[in-house]
């Protein structure tokens, strides 16, 4: 798989969990080369950037791994702090996401 056709498949899912949760965002884009320090970031533009590779092998990070961060960057869309309702709806999306298919992080 390409890096354009994983991303195309996170977005895909990224729009399935936003529209069941009504959640609004700008875009799903890869996070900047540089950014070493975390695997995603949602900005106050609603701006939502994942890592998708690992930093030590350059190999692409396993798609449960690449859902759960996108799950909880979806969960700032709404809530901009790690608070009491950012992590209920963290987990309802999470909730979603596995019992849809999308997320199964027993793979």
């Amino acid at each position: 798989m390409s890096e354009q056709q994983l991303l195309t498949k996170i977005k895909k899912d990224g729009r399935r969990i936003a529209k069941r949760f009504k959640l609004k965002y700008l875009d799903i884009m890869t996070e900047y080369p540089q950014v070493r320090s975390r695997f995603g970031s949602c900005d106050e533009d609603k701006l939502i950037r994942l890592r998708l590779h690992n930093l030590k092998t350059g190999k692409f990070l396993k798609y449960k791994n690449l859902v759960h961060t996108l799950c909880h960057e979806l969960a700032h869309v709404r809530f901009m702090d790690h608070g009491r309702d950012f992590r209920k709806l963290n987990q309802e999306i999470l909730q979603f996401a596995r019992e849809s298919g999308i997320y199964n992080p027993s793979i």
